[in-house]
């Protein structure tokens, strides 16, 4: 059997490159950035949101992660073939060789209500996953914060657009869109990818708001919704400007 190799701090933990991704499981919130061997080209620190068992991680990572407690950062020496999607082709990392993965478990949900499927899951389309999102884009169009934040589960974590600081409680959640919704925004996805797992939907790709004084903002976007009181929330939403929009 094939394996591959992956070394935390120096070491050679071993991974099965043969691994099955798992059943979709916990949501997790996550730091990454990788660097050369030398340490002198790194990327940019990355937070991302998944589900466990959807592929956004290779397997052999999702099986580390398991083994770790949220705030633990871990390293890892990786090759091309192990490294995760959000990596390959980034123009800081040589194409070939070898690099060092750092990543830190910042949260690890387990979706716990039972849904309404065979399975225990709630039913739901890639029309109605869509149409969550019409419904905070509508919600913004109300100039109501305290509307839009009730969209978020109770333990939400927001990595907003327009600011630095992380909104993890509502009272904050309200504080941001307060200042936010002062500039009137109206919000489009120009591209999207949609994950559906247990009780849990991925929702993330690219979307573009226009504001009151005809200027706009181009970003990257991941909304987490879980099922909390048999209604779907927003539990992890992040929304960062894009390289050459920020830069402008």
């Amino acid at each position: 059997m094939q394996r591959i190799t992956a070394s935390r701090h120096g070491q050679n933990p071993i991974a099965s490159a043969g691994l099955a991704p798992a059943k979709p499981g916990p949501v997790l919130t996550v730091a990454l950035q990788a660097m050369d061997l030398s340490g002198r080209r790194r990327t940019e620190r990355q937070l991302l949101s998944l589900a466990v068992g959807q592929g956004t991680l290779p397997a052999w990572l999702e099986v580390e992660l398991a083994g770790l407690q949220p705030g633990t950062t871990s390293r890892w020496r990786v090759g091309p073939r192990q490294r995760p999607l959000a990596l390959v082709g980034h123009p800081h990392l040589p194409s070939n060789g070898l690099i060092w993965l750092e990543l830190e478990l910042l949260e690890s949900r387990r979706p716990s209500l039972p849904g309404d499927g065979p399975s225990g899951c709630a039913l739901i389309s890639q029309a109605e996953v869509q149409a969550l999102f019409e419904r905070w884009n509508k919600a913004l169009q109300s100039q109501d914060p305290e509307w839009v934040a009730h969209l978020y589960s109770r333990d939400a974590v927001l990595l907003p657009t327009l600011s630095d600081e992380p909104r993890t409680d509502h009272d904050s959640i309200v504080d941001y869109f307060s200042h936010f919704l002062q500039k009137r925004p109206s919000g489009e996805i120009s591209q999207r990818e949609i994950l559906i797992g247990c009780n849990m939907v991925q929702d993330a790709g690219l979307y573009n708001f226009r504001f009151l004084d005809g200027s706009n903002a181009q970003a990257r976007y991941s909304f987490i919704y879980v099922l909390e009181d048999g209604e779907w929330k927003i539990s992890h939403h992040h929304s960062s400007l894009l390289p050459e929009a920020s830069g402008s």
